[in-house]
């Protein structure tokens, strides 16, 4: 058969198009990294509201369970493996990139400043030569540390496992070396006052920062919260991305959102600037174990000169050690580094808790137990891949070296990880719950007794406990009206405490003072109790994580 003009042309249209759309389907992100160097995520477009993607479900963020829980936070360096670095060393400064970010804070005060100089600890204990440079902007940062220009730079795992996965691509070997800080009400979402929940972010306007700390922190406690998958959808749809965290925190006070997910010191700001009508809804205050900022080094200045590295990281543990004998002093060094008054110093350091040996042999599992690094790393991966943003996949264990934390194990064998517990608690009408959420969980009829299947649902709430480790976890039982309103009521209470003896053995790491349990018995039914269908929706439990601070 032979084709007219007309039909030639048209076929060739065809089969240009399906070829367009079979290379747009497969290349466009590395067509679009190409073009940015990777940046495109870095830079979204203020006030633009973002494009439908996945939503994130709690079940993405089911690795953090495995956060150090109550009981680890004592546990001793002990146990951990010495290991041996090289001689190698560096005959010119170490470059090392941060922000203005006060978990830093341990470096400069040991160098004594940000350049290198006659009084620097580094210099005059260690033999070492330190230069920080400040840069704020994240691909700024990653584009130098790329190309050279630094020998390590400041993250959080959250994004390090989104930069490792671009490094990746354009095969540059980096690995984490030392946990700074955990962010501590560092980070935090600012919202109105008539915002008491995480729930009621729905159908409201928020401001963040696209693929950065604060968008994962939203995403986790979304999906840590009672809304359904619509709903966490739909918040997620209408988010208003901005170029930075600060232009979050200026929406919000310009009064152009109902909330901002930003860091200090914007989050105390936007709050002050509103008055009365805002506050804190939630921060890493509450949220323990999921924003974690960390060093990184180049790969081949760990071959080049890991004698170096290892009396960094000696000093860098020893620069903690002056913050807590001296905490003035030391923050005048670093307010004068970071051009900050001592008071937001001072501020900033509230926001966060510096991580001596102990806590950083906890965080990588050199002293036992599963590596913390690993999962936050590893979960953050899976929800930054499930957004498209990237697609070389990474491991935690290909972009960690513990060796120098190691090689000075003997130094600190008998140091603890030291955090607050919280004392018992009863309920109050104060109580603020930051989260809230209904879980059937199903017992034997008219018995205290866990019906097997309900384990999956348990797990999640002790999980929850862990991750928000500074808070009180509130159960309370309701039945149906079947029965007796007497009996009713002591069983809701008996199956109450049940639950939280399922938590307390299957996750003896948590404290007993961070539940409270309340029977309702049938005196808050939430459907009909003529119907069965009614019925079965009134036995329920109730959830809500209360902020261990009003």
């Amino acid at each position: 058969m032979k084709l007219t003009p007309f039909a030639k042309v048209f076929v060739t249209l065809i089969v240009l198009a399906v070829l367009a759309y079979v290379g747009y389907t497969r290349f466009s992100g590395q067509v679009r990294n190409w073009a940015t160097e990777g940046r495109s995520s870095e830079a979204p477009v203020v006030g633009v509201a973002a494009k439908a993607a996945d939503a994130v479900s709690k079940g993405d963020f089911a690795a953090l369970g495995q956060a150090p829980a109550d009981p680890a936070r004592h546990a001793t360096a002990a146990g951990v493996t010495v290991a041996t670095v090289g001689g190698g060393r560096l005959a010119r400064p170490l470059v090392v990139g941060i922000n203005t970010w006060a978990g830093h804070a341990p470096g400069v005060v040991f160098n004594r400043g940000m350049e290198p100089n006659a009084r620097s600890l580094f210099s005059k204990q260690l033999g070492l030569a330190v230069k920080f440079v400040l840069i704020e902007d994240p691909a700024a940062k990653l584009a130098a540390f790329k190309k050279g220009d630094l020998d390590l730079m400041w993250d959080t795992v959250d994004n390090w496992a989104r930069e490792a996965s671009l490094l990746s691509e354009s095969a540059v070997a980096a690995k984490s070396i030392i946990l700074q800080d955990w962010s501590r009400g560092g980070d935090g979402i600012v919202a109105l006052a008539s915002i008491k929940s995480v729930e009621d972010l729905r159908g409201k306007t928020i401001a963040c920062t696209q693929f950065t700390p604060s968008h994962f922190l939203l995403l986790f406690l979304l999906s840590q919260s009672g809304l359904g998958s619509e709903e966490r959808a739909a918040i997620e749809k209408g988010l208003i991305f901005t170029q930075d965290a600060p232009a979050a925190a200026a929406m919000f006070k310009a009064k152009r959102v109902d909330a901002a997910v930003t860091w200090e010191p914007d989050l105390s700001g936007a709050v002050a600037a509103r008055g009365a009508e805002a506050h804190v809804l939630i921060s890493t205050t509450a949220a323990t174990h999921v924003i974690a900022d960390t060093l990184v080094a180049r790969q081949a200045l760990i071959e080049q000169a890991p004698a170096s590295l290892q009396a960094f990281v000696q000093g860098w543990l020893q620069g903690i050690e002056l913050l807590r004998d001296d905490p003035v002093a030391s923050q005048l060094i670093v307010g004068d580094a970071l051009k900050l008054d001592a008071e937001t110093v001072s501020g900033m350091l509230s926001g966060l808790k510096l991580t001596p040996y102990a806590d950083n042999a906890a965080f990588y599992g050199l002293s036992g137990g599963r590596s913390h690094f690993a999962t936050l790393f590893d979960t953050a991966f899976i929800i930054w891949r499930k957004k498209g943003l990237v697609t070389r996949p990474v491991n935690a264990k290909d972009w960690v070296d513990t060796r120098f934390l190691q090689s000075l194990a003997a130094r600190y064998t008998g140091q603890q990880v030291v955090e607050p517990k919280l004392a018992a608690k009863a309920p109050s009408l104060k109580d603020r719950a930051i989260i809230n959420k209904t879980m059937q969980i199903h017992f034997t009829p008219g018995s205290d007794t866990i019906m097997e299947g309900s384990e999956f649902v348990l797990d999640a709430l002790g999980e929850t406990m862990v991750a928000f480790g500074a808070t009180y976890l509130r159960v309370e039982g309701n039945t149906d009206a079947t029965g007796g309103a007497a009996v009713n009521l002591s069983l809701s209470q008996r199956r109450a405490v049940a639950v939280r003896n399922y938590l307390l053995r299957e996750f003896p790491s948590l404290q007993a003072a961070r539940f409270q349990t309340i029977g309702h018995g049938e005196r808050q039914p939430v459907a009909s109790n003529e119907t069965e269908a009614g019925r079965q929706l009134n036995r329920r439990t109730d959830i809500k994580v209360i902020l261990a601070a009003p």
